[in-house]
């Protein structure tokens, strides 16, 4: 996690000065901002100032601390998957970035994009490889995501607001974590099962564009949220797990208001649902990732405990996973 915090007056700032309107105008637009921010319960998010880190580098540290934290050495990784929206360019692969920072030669390396749903994809590809390839023994899945100038804070209408406020909610973050066939001394996820649903005629509701800004629709792709529940309880159904019997819901992060609505229409007991919102923002793909680093960290996650992972992205893409903690 970068260093630098932003909070929502420092935030309602930058948008301040770039407003050319009418002073008149002003207030209606904050008030549409502070409603956005209001209703996600966004509080601070972090940004990285350095305009020269690529989001590689940004995902290789914590590619390394992940490695350090588990005592893998980067020769022994065999795969190398990179899950995050964010790149510095179309090609090579962010992943083969990532493995020649780390010395992680020779093995395959290869990008999943697939929006904030793109890190739970990887891991879902990942776990096909396994599947198909006994030689691969270990794989890392990382992200780096870093926003820049793609979020705008040239907000001049209520229609900006309701297109770009979303964007004023991003926050910075890195991640990586380990697939392995045997379980970690640390403590580990085992895989059960994973849940795959694209609902491709709302492709448009959200975009961030190659050469432009981060546009969501948030109101109609906030809508969507009713088709998440079903895709969790088939997960359940295919796990033999009754919505109360999972410990920890570890979900993307975008607005917990959201997340409340989703996790009572599952019927989630509510000490299992974890919220990071407030705490760093909505950091996009890795933002399952950071919850469940901070419910590791902050919380108690126990032998046996089950977890479902779940992340709903624009596309709209909803991939969730089952697993069991083992330590």
């Amino acid at each position: 996690m970068p260093e630098t915090a932003l909070d929502n007056e420092m935030v309602l700032s930058r948008v301040r000065e770039n407003f050319r309107g009418p002073a008149s105008e002003w207030d209606a637009i904050a008030q549409g901002i502070e409603y956005v921010l209001g209703r996600c319960n966004t509080k601070v998010r972090y940004v990285d100032p350095d305009q020269t880190l690529s989001p590689g580098e940004f995902a290789s540290r914590a590619a390394t601390a992940c490695l350090f934290e588990n005592g893998v050495e980067a020769s022994d990784i065999d795969l190398l998957v990179y899950g995050g929206i964010a790149r510095e360019a179309f090609e090579p692969a962010t992943a083969s970035e990532v493995a020649g920072r780390l010395g992680a030669t020779p093995l395959h390396a290869f990008d999943v994009t697939c929006a904030c749903a793109g890190l739970v994809e990887a891991l879902h590809v990942v776990a096909g490889y396994f599947a198909l390839h006994p030689e691969i023994e270990t794989a890392l899945v990382c992200a780096g995501e870093l926003w820049r100038d793609r979020v705008s804070y040239d907000l001049q209408s209520l229609e900006d607001v309701a297109n770009l406020a979303a964007g004023l909610t991003l926050g910075n973050a890195a991640t990586a974590f380990l697939v392995t066939r045997n379980a970690l001394p640390a403590g580990s996820a085992r895989l059960m099962g994973f849940q795959h649903k694209t609902l491709a005629e709302y492709y448009d509701l959200c975009t961030a564009p190659v050469d432009g800004h981060f546009v969501s629709r948030s109101k109609e792709l906030f809508a969507l949220a009713v088709h998440v529940p079903g895709e969790i309880q088939r997960l359940l159904g295919s796990a033999g797990w009754a919505a109360e019997d999972v410990d920890h819901y570890i979900f993307h992060q975008p607005s917990q208001a959201i997340l409340e609505r989703v996790f009572g229409a599952i019927g989630a007991r509510p000490e299992a649902c974890v919220h990071t919102h407030s705490l760093y923002g909505n950091t996009a793909s890795t933002s399952w990732a950071v919850a469940l680093n901070h419910r590791l960290k902050h919380g108690t996650v126990n032998n046996g405990d089950k977890l479902v992972i779940a992340s709903a992205a624009s596309g709209f893409t909803i991939v969730c996973a089952s697993a069991v903690w083992e330590s």
